[in-house]
């Protein structure tokens, strides 16, 4: 009982402290967008590339390099020389040497070339992957969104249930107390009304939890951002199959981002062929030394060097290494080919049977409608014939749950059908809203 009444007591608590802010689609998703760490993490990657699609990371620009070292020497030594003899104990010397050197390649078989169109592929297959990661943001939450407002929606019928057993009570109350109705039927009434009220308890929490998940997805702590969800479920009966499948290949991120690692591999490939050809290269290198020492017919000099060619180099033969490279590249091609028709089969599959649910719901929308037209009929004439004597409390009972279960109903086909059109969106690329 404790533990109930903390949960019930939670519940109440949350909902009256999130009924404070108005919370619409576009700014949950707009919230979601600039706090969502998944998002900050495909922006990071895709700066990496962005930074990666450089003329230097593809090999065209030379490499200059610097030195400079200094050491020192302590000797001791003796010499006959033909002016005497020469001796020194503990002799130091010093030497000094800086320069610089160049090198750049000028012709590597082409592969700086490909090399760089790679990594502005790889640039663009980041930016795909950044916007696949916001079109699943945006699925997610909108999906979180209606889930919250679908829950809402059942809470408000649960209220309006209460109503409804609330008047009932009342009037089974009145009737007992001028003797027209058993005990039992007013004691009945309430037990169906705390019944009912149970319900819409349990109600509350689903709609905090849904919330709590909503904003999960928003990034925003629990206890910063209090808010009731403000929403209109409008049903687009107007999405045709067809256009659906035109727009896959071309707006979903997903393929687009599959399609570019063929590309890709396509460029690995011309890569390892590159490593057929000859690689030539020009160098430049400029040194400049001093020294001191005692020891030596030379006591001290120093000098600058200037040195400055071509080089060329050509692998004859390494092992048939390009050649497995080679291979392995031409395989990795097949299966970047093999990943996207896979992945093109099961959107094409996903978007066929998702649209006969959504068809469907929205045929069982319309059958809906009208029987929560013929339920709220049904209720308000067993109320009237209830309160004049001419019904029993069973048949307003069952009315009254015939009514919840066709509103109930209806709701569930509105939002599934809305379920069914934002996947729809997503699958096809066509929901991210710009």
């Amino acid at each position: 009982m404790m533990r109930l009444a903390l949960i019930t007591f939670t519940v109440l608590w949350a909902t009256s402290v999130l009924a404070q802010e108005e919370l619409t689609l576009e700014k949950a998703i707009g919230t979601a967008l600039e706090h969502n760490y998944s998002i900050k993490i495909a922006k990071n990657n895709e700066q990496i590339a962005q930074n990666n699609h450089t003329l230097g990371n593809a090999g065209f620009l030379p490499s200059l390099t610097a030195s400079y070292n200094r050491d020192y020497g302590i000797q001791s030594f003796e010499q006959q020389r033909s002016t005497g003899e020469v001796s020194d104990n503990g002799a130091k010397s010093q030497r000094e040497t800086y320069g610089a050197t160049l090198n750049w390649t000028i012709f590597d078989g082409l592969k700086m070339f490909t090399t760089y169109d790679q990594l502005e592929a790889l640039n663009k297959q980041s930016e795909d992957l950044t916007r696949a990661q916001i079109e699943l943001l945006v699925y997610n939450v909108t999906t979180a969104f209606y889930n919250a407002a679908w829950e809402k929606e059942r809470l408000l019928l649960f209220e309006s249930n209460v109503g409804l057993s609330e008047e009932r009570l009342k009037v089974s109350k009145d009737k007992y107390e001028l003797g027209k109705a058993s005990k039992i039927e007013f004691l009945q009434a309430q037990v169906d009304l705390n019944a009912d009220k149970s319900s819409m308890i349990k109600q509350l929490e689903l709609l905090a939890v849904r919330k709590f998940e909503l904003m999960e997805l928003m990034a925003i702590e629990q206890d910063t951002l209090n808010f009731t969800i403000k929403y209109e479920v409008e049903n687009n009966s107007d999405i045709l199959l067809g256009q659906l499948l035109e727009q896959l290949e071309s707006q979903n991120a997903q393929l687009l981002a599959l399609k570019r690692d063929q590309v890709i591999a396509l460029y690995d490939k011309k890569i390892v062929e590159g490593d057929r050809l000859p690689e030539v290269g020009v160098f430049a290198d400029y040194t400049h030394s001093s020294f001191e020492t005692p020891a030596g017919f030379v006591l001290s000099g120093n000098s600058d060097d200037i040195t400055y060619g071509v080089t060329a180099r050509w692998t004859l033969f390494n092992g048939f290494n390009v050649n497995r490279r080679l291979t392995n590249a031409k395989i990795q091609y097949e299966t970047a080919q093999y990943q996207y028709k896979d992945q093109l089969l099961a959107f094409t599959t996903d978007i066929k049977t998702r649209y006969i649910n959504y068809r469907n719901n929205l045929d069982l929308l319309k059958l809906e409608k009208e029987n929560l037209s013929v339920a709220k009929e049904n209720n308000e004439i067993a109320q009237e014939r209830y309160q004049i004597g001419l019904s029993n409390a069973l048949e307003l009972r069952e009315s009254q749950i015939n009514l919840i279960n066709a509103e109930i109903r209806y709701q569930n086909a509105a939002f599934a059908a809305k379920q069914a059109e934002i996947e729809l969106k997503y699958l096809s690329g066509t929901l991210v809203i710009k």
